[in-house]
């Protein structure tokens, strides 16, 4: 019987902050978590954490799903006490108008509000054209000489939103662009009993960057095969065709064929699904001509490692209210636990 998902460490996980290059707090929650399951636990230079679950096999399974967030970086600090940030990731700016952030000084973090010049003493030409970064500040509502105490440059910020339920079991929330991945990679690692694999269950940095975390982190391990769990855009809303959604959100895990970064050798793409047919588990094939996750480092490491990304679809991918649906989480649950659990005969 597949084990039940527990919702309230997604919802823990979304709250924390944890930009690229600042995925501490996330890393000290899994390491809390995840040490009572594991063989080993450990963390590499670069700050990926690495669970080791000893197998039946010999074989070496690597599971990466990355725990940063994309966020702000606080750059300057000006003289009425505005601060002046730069994105850590790819965020557009159109989704930073009004609203609120956590501003992580070295005393503890601080509620900000993200404005610019107000419609009122705009031009019309002003309200017409693109929203620029340059011209959107953080407001602490503290006098200047406060927050030039409290904060300095390199201080990040990350969006401020609550975790929801809403509508037919979808859920909402900031950062579930991959906290979502993290969180269905640690029910799975706590679901191992004797699996096939030696399981790798890594927690990497710096996804949202470059893939750096899966650079290094899969250069440490003689990975047989690799799964990477993260969220993809996911564009069926209006004004988008139905050839472009990319992935449906409800459709089911999504089991990738190309991105911009990777192609899924044929033999375990086919297997996967086939995987999927076999045991009822909801899937869809996810062609993406653009984007690009940990798998993209992984299977370029030493001499190769065949992957594939599993992909949760996400809609308003890289903003506060990230949307996904527990039917797919559920479903990416299940194939990456029979994965481990069974092994990937391919």
């Amino acid at each position: 019987m597949t084990p039940k998902l527990d919702f309230s460490i997604l919802k823990t996980l979304t709250q924390l902050s944890g930009i690229s290059g600042r995925e501490g707090a996330v890393r000290a929650y899994l390491e809390e978590l995840l040490s009572p399951y594991a063989d080993e636990v450990r963390t590499d230079a670069l700050g990926n954490l690495i669970c080791v679950k000893k197998g039946t096999s010999g074989k070496n399974l690597l599971l990466c799903a990355h725990m940063d967030e994309v966020g702000l970086m606080v750059h300057f600090v000006d003289e009425q006490g505005f601060l002046r940030f730069v994105t850590v990731g790819g965020i557009d700016p159109r989704t930073l108008l009004a609203q609120r952030v956590w501003v992580q000084t070295q005393n503890g973090p601080l509620l900000g509000i993200i404005g610019t010049k107000p419609a009122h003493i705009t031009t019309e030409a002003d309200r017409a054209k693109a929203v620029l970064l340059k011209e959107l500040f953080i407001d602490l509502g503290l006098p200047a000489d406060t927050v030039k105490k409290q904060v300095r440059p390199g201080d990040f910020a990350v969006l401020a939103r609550s975790y929801e339920e809403f509508g037919d079991g979808l859920i909402s929330a900031k950062s579930i662009d991959n906290r979502a991945g993290v969180f269905v990679q640690a029910e799975v690692f706590k679901a191992l009993k004797n699996p096939f694999y030696n399981v790798y269950a890594v927690f990497t940095v710096q996804e949202e960057v470059g893939v750096r975390g899966a650079t290094t982190a899969a250069y440490g391990i003689e990975a047989d095969v690799s799964l990477c769990l993260d969220t993809t855009g996911s564009a069926d809303i209006p004004g988008v065709a139905p050839q472009d959604y990319i992935v449906r959100l409800g459709g089911g895990v999504g089991i990738t064929a190309l991105d911009a970064r990777s192609i899924t050798p044929q033999p375990l793409f086919e297997e996967l699904k086939k995987m999927c047919q076999q045991a009822r588990i909801p899937f869809q094939v996810r062609v993406a001509p653009r984007g690009g996750n940990d798998a993209g480092a992984v299977h370029l490491s030493k001499t190769g490692v065949p992957s594939c990304a599993l992909a949760l679809p996400t809609r308003n991918i890289h903003s506060n209210v990230e949307v996904c649906s527990k039917l797919d989480l559920e479903a990416m649950f299940r194939l990456t636990l029979q994965s481990a659990m069974q092994g990937i005969h391919f």
